[in-house]
């Protein structure tokens, strides 16, 4: 009776899992760009290394995407 109980306890919550996700991912992506490592920053946006992180995140498109805002986007000149 009382296992029961404690699995219902123990197990993870899917938001809680994903903290403990998003956190390991933080502190690979530290550890390979030689960044200090500060739990506390996760999910603060304000944190400089933590604003690295998610700029690393982005795909090279969406980079692309903010930098033109206001003006034309590129167009190839596939004539010779």
């Amino acid at each position: 009776m009382a296992s029961k109980w404690l699995d219902i306890y123990l197990t993870m919550k899917p938001e809680v899992s994903k903290i403990f996700d998003d956190l390991e991912a933080y502190h690979d992506w530290c550890r390979w760009e030689l960044q200090p490592f500060d739990e506390a920053d996760l999910y603060r946006k304000n944190s400089p290394i933590y604003s690295a992180y998610l700029n690393s995140k982005k795909t090279r498109r969406q980079n692309n995407n903010n930098n033109n805002r206001g003006g034309k986007k590129r167009e190839q000149n596939l004539s010779h």
